[in-house]
């Protein structure tokens, strides 16, 4: 990889420069309500341009983030995990105190075999927040209120967690191969051993896709009547759950408050949920046993105005023609659950959603007349950014409403899942680090059997070139000293790249056609995982370095005030698109150790290669 600049200057210009664009966990947007929320977005496969289901997850605040392959694993039947808690840290040093405070807090039977599945974690202690499965099951969350008397010290799972035995979103994704499987099993689990909740005292909601479906479910802790002290094997439901199917032609949307409302008297194929629903909302007094059952109302009552914003604008972009009335500027609106899309949406329409802050609207704080440059007033300075820093919009006097696109990011992802496509490209994670708007989504697909080093490490400590967080980073932050020049060219870095990669997709898809109309299914899979996981690297790896260019670009001209280097470009790796060149392209140097499958006998590690040389 190029290294343009030495990390000498890289660390003097970020120690005396870069005052204003700290690497700090509260830069950026000034911390309001729900600053370092997330914002979700689901759409039906009836509401997209190629039948398709479309999850997004845009993870806000999480401070870092890392992609890593978790492969299949096999046990013996009759197996117990143990599942481990550890304190939550509030800082890096604060992480390094909890390593070794880890205990078990008790077991969990577990299956013969796991599925594939790419991993996303994130924050100091490597947090377990969903991903997509080998058979494209794709899971997100928003973290939302909850009512104070939903409390479980005693549970054991939570939606993500620090260790994967006991992350609800991770045990789905080795558990499950569609969304109503997945739901199953998350319910089941959080009832059977207790719902605690991040530092116990939120619930989530979770974005779950498969193709064919998308789905909210949404769980909260659950302490029944009176009981202070729930325990496993007490008789009663350790968590209370609902889960809401999107319509097929309809758009749907999480902004960290509950969003499932009326829930019939018997599940159907619209609604899944605990069997306590009903009687715990009861007992506790929040519902009368004779209105309409209101899932929000009962469990996760919230006015935030940073959700109802976010919720206003996703939908209205989805559906325009409803004219949504936006948020009044104090209190709090309630929005459908869902709403038809006025036009067939597609993957780079979600992207667009996810990079939106409000422009053409009275909350786009860029259109601010205090960015206005004098003596004229006539333009906008190149200062005027939507995402802060904080510092600039506190001297300026101005304050910023949350939007969908936000500083806090560290990375954001919409998923395309379709039904009709064999396993290894049923699913397409459309990935970038951080904050939507400055990324570069790439495909990673669901055959992926290995990830670049590069992506899967990120340096806690300091600005590390062969970690590519720190490239998005440095991309997200150097900006802002001239945000409105700077932006236009990383668009037109992240603009073409993307154009090329979803140009490439359909050439793609094709060839893995091929492969599977000329050979048996099992030699057709096992080649067809070798193609894309040889694609999904080499988009990943030309991403990277045309990040780290662009990185370098951007401290040049607008550090430096230099004009002579020109703007990087990201180089796509060719598509192969017929049988004679896959052994070609896939090349006669790849690595022997890929595609290892773990099994594990009475605690002893075996690595059985499935794959040939």
């Amino acid at each position: 990889m190029k290294r343009r600049i030495s990390s000498l200057v890289l660390a003097l210009v970020l120690g005396l420069s870069l005052v204003l664009v700290v690497f700090a966990e509260d830069e950026g947007m000034p911390l309001d309500e729900g600053a370092f929320g997330c914002t979700n977005i689901l759409v039906g496969k009836g509401a997209t341009v190629d039948g398709s289901t479309i999850g997004s997850y845009c993870c806000d605040g999480a401070v870092y983030a890392k992609t890593v392959l978790m492969p299949r694993e096999r046990f013996r039947r009759g197996t117990m995990t143990p599942i481990y808690y550890r304190p939550y840290p509030n800082n890096y040093s604060q992480y390094q105190q909890y390593l070794d405070q880890a205990v078990i807090k008790g077991y969990m039977p577990q299956v013969e075999k796991t599925y594939r599945y790419v991993s996303i974690q994130v924050y100091y202690d490597d947090q377990h927040v969903g991903g997509m499965n080998e058979f494209g099951l794709t899971i997100g969350e928003t973290t939302i209120s909850s009512r104070s008397g939903l409390r479980n010290s005693n549970g054991l799972l939570s939606a993500y967690t620090n260790y994967k035995e006991s992350s609800l979103m991770t045990l789905a994704l080795q558990r499950a191969k569609t969304a109503r499987e997945a739901i199953q099993v998350m319910g089941s689990l959080a009832e059977r051993y207790g719902y605690a909740g991040y530092g116990g005292t939120y619930g989530e909601h979770l974005s779950v896709t498969d193709g064919n479906e998308a789905w909210a479910f949404e769980v909260f802790a659950s302490t029944p009547g009176a009981q202070a002290d729930w325990t496993p094997g007490c008789g009663e439901p350790g968590a209370v759950w609902c889960a809401h199917r999107i319509p097929d032609g309809h758009v749907g949307v999480s902004a960290n408050r509950s969003r499932i409302g009326e829930v019939p008297l018997e599940q159907n194929d619209d609604f899944m949920f605990s069997s306590n629903i009903r009687s715990l909302a009861q007992a506790k007094g929040w519902w009368n046993g004779v209105e309409p059952f209101i899932w929000y109302a009962a469990y996760g009552p919230s006015s935030s105005r940073g959700s109802s914003l976010r919720e206003w604008r996703v939908l209205s972009l989805a559906a325009p023609s409803l004219n949504l009335a936006a948020p009044a500027s104090t209190g709090d609106t309630r929005y459908p659950f869902s709403v038809p899309a006025d036009t067939l949406l597609s993957v780079q329409d979600i992207m667009a959603i996810h990079r939106d802050f409000y422009q053409g609207t009275p909350y786009d704080i860029t259109a601010n007349s205090k960015f206005l440059v004098p003596p004229k007033l006539t333009s906008v300075s190149p200062m005027a950014s939507p995402f802060g820093p904080s510092d600039l919009y506190s001297l300026l006097g101005i304050s910023a409403e949350r939007s969908i696109a936000t500083a806090s990011s560290v990375f954001c992802y919409v998923s395309q899942v379709s039904t009709g496509l064999p396993d290894p490209i049923k699913g397409c994670m459309w990935f970038g680090f951080g904050p939507a708007e400055g990324t570069c989504f790439l495909p990673i697909y669901s055959g992926v059997t290995k990830l670049p080093e590069s992506w899967s490490n990120t340096d806690l400590t300091s600005v590390n070139r062969d970690n590519t967080w720190w490239a998005f980073k440095l991309v997200d932050k150097l900006p802002l000293i001239k945000w409105q020049n700077a932006i236009v060219d990383i668009r037109a870095v992240h603009d073409a790249a993307e154009a090329t990669f979803f140009a490439q997709q359909p050439d793609l898809e094709s060839a893995v056609f091929d492969l599977y109309s000329r050979r048996d299914k099992a030699a057709a899979q096992e080649l067809a995982e070798k193609l894309v996981t040889k694609y999904t690297n080499a988009c990943m790896d030309a991403v990277s370095e045309g990040y780290w260019g662009l990185a370098d670009y951007l401290l040049f001209r607008y550090y430096f005030g230099g004009t002579a280097q020109a703007l990087p470009a990201i180089d796509s790796p060719p598509v192969p698109t017929n049988l004679g060149r896959w052994h070609e392209w896939l090349g006669r140097d790849w690595g022997s150790d890929n595609g290892r499958e773990i099994h594990l006998f009475g605690g002893m590690m075996i690595g059985k290669k499935y794959y040939d040389n």
